[in-house]
């Protein structure tokens, strides 16, 4: 029976893998030279936890729910909770495969913890709450991981922004190395047909260290320690991924993608304090701002609000609206005028340096329509094509522009285009772009799995 070996790296972008550095990625370049290889389009928005799912299930985010990190609480106005596996209702092409006799094994995709039980193998990703506890099914893989890593197993790097790049490098680099050898370990050691494994310490060294290898950030340091660092890890990567091949069966199909690209961020634009300047978000009268702080659901009054916004790299912005949301204020009929008015209004903003900004938006009517559309946001921006990131969280910054959110300050964000490789198929060479949606149906065809009409994405043979 044929195998199936799927490995994503988080953030790998094309421009660094397909050109800059692909000659310093020699097992890279040998699976692109044995099959075909295309820039992946990613999700609107292309955060890792919407773009993952949409990969894993086959579905656009208004067909599976997920937009971003957080998500809207039902019953109390403005209450964002963290998104976990448990908000994804839609099937995983790991389950798909299970439930047709295949042997599968799954490994730190993101939004998969807590772990759900099915017929297979499936070790938690971030983002994790409580990592020490079932991060693995079923439980006897738990301990035998722990064993591999000595009891000091980490599905992830947390708050990487607040250490120094030097420990940020060193630690994710061990994390990664955990990773990948555990990944080893269940490809030599277990039955599986479809291995479906994510490396996120890319996603976290992007973030970090993209500014030192990009010539067109305004903080690029050409002379800087750190300016090989980026490039660095991804050979090391580029090491560890030969020694994958060399323990695969030499037919097995080999796909390597990303589920977004990255690209620098500058800064960000305070979309809170515009939202409150504009008196579309409006606080309780007890509320003073004398400083940067934190805000929080319940430092609003929602009986004057008519929108309020979420988003770190691009922003989304929910309408409280009457009927749909607790306390909505805005009628229906002025639902469209309204989300007029704050798509021109935000495409007037400009940037820290005085000049006009390549600010893009999505309108939940036009962009999100499918089962769960209820969920989306009314309104995603790019500010500046993403050069621009976004803070909704710290409110009562000195003005319109800070890099800084209530979880830290980045040099880079995603992007919409990641990379797709794949070792064996009738096409050869650069096929162009696919669709982030063509993922799931490819891997479920080589596995000769008949494919669901609800799948919209094409095979790519």
């Amino acid at each position: 029976m044929k195998k199936i070996f799927v490995l994503g790296i988080d953030g790998a972008t094309p421009e660094k893998i397909f050109d800059e550095w692909l000659d310093e990625l020699p097992n890279i370049k040998k699976i692109m030279e044995q099959g075909c290889y295309a820039k992946l389009n990613s999700t609107i928005p292309p955060l890792s936890v919407t773009a993952w799912t949409s990969i894993t299930t086959g579905k656009k985010p208004a067909e599976h729910g997920i937009f971003e990190y957080l998500y809207k609480d039902d019953k109390i106005p403005g209450k964002m909770n963290i998104t976990s596996s448990l908000n994804v209702k839609e099937k995983r092409i790991w389950e798909i495969a299970s439930e047709q006799g295949k042997k599968v094994v799954s490994c730190f995709v993101p939004l998969t913890w807590p772990v759900k039980p099915y017929k297979g193998i499936l070790i938690g990703g971030p983002p994790a709450l409580i990592e020490s506890k079932k991060f693995a099914y079923p439980k006897e893989i738990e301990r035998e991981i722990e064993d591999i890593c000595k009891g000091h197993f980490q599905i992830d790097v947390k708050f990487f922004r607040n250490m120094t790049k030097k420990d940020i490098s060193k630690i994710i680099k061990k994390v990664t190395q955990m990773h990948l050898d555990i990944m080893k370990y269940l490809i030599k050691n277990k039955d599986w047909n479809l291995f479906f494994g994510v490396i996120t310490g890319s996603d976290r060294m992007n973030h970090s260290f993209w500014r030192y290898c990009d010539p067109q950030h305004r903080k690029y340091d050409p002379n800087s320690e750190f300016r090989e660092t980026l490039k660095n890890y991804y050979k090391f990567l580029d090491k560890e991924f030969g020694k994958i091949i060399k323990i695969l069966d030499e037919n097995t199909l080999i796909i390597l993608l990303s589920d977004h690209g990255f690209t620098r961020m500058h800064t960000r634009i305070n979309l809170s304090d515009w939202l409150i300047k504009e008196k579309y978000l409006v606080l309780k009268e007890d509320i003073v701002i004398n400083h940067t702080m934190k805000l929080e659901y319940d430092m609003i009054n929602w009986k004057k609000t008519k929108a309020f916004a979420i988003g770190a790299y691009d922003g989304q912005i929910y309408i409280n609206l009457k009927g749909r949301d607790p306390f909505g204020i805005v009628e229906d009929r002025d639902y469209d005028s309204l989300i007029y008015e704050l798509e021109r209004k935000i495409k007037e903003i400009k940037g820290d340096d005085g000049n006009i900004l390549n600010t893009k938006t999505f309108k939940k009517k036009n962009y999100f329509k499918g089962k769960y559309e209820n969920l989306a946001p009314d309104i995603v921006i790019y500010f500046d094509n993403l050069h621009y990131g976004c803070n909704t969280s710290l409110i009562g910054n000195k003005n319109l522009w800070s890099p800084q959110t209530a979880m830290g300050s980045d040099d880079a964000t995603h992007s919409q285009k990641g990379i797709f490789i794949m070792n064996k198929s009738k096409q050869k060479g650069n096929i162009g772009e696919i669709d982030i949606l063509d993922v799931a149906p490819t891997i479920l065809n080589g596995l000769n799995i008949k494919i669901s009409e609800e799948l919209k994405g094409k095979i790519i043979k």
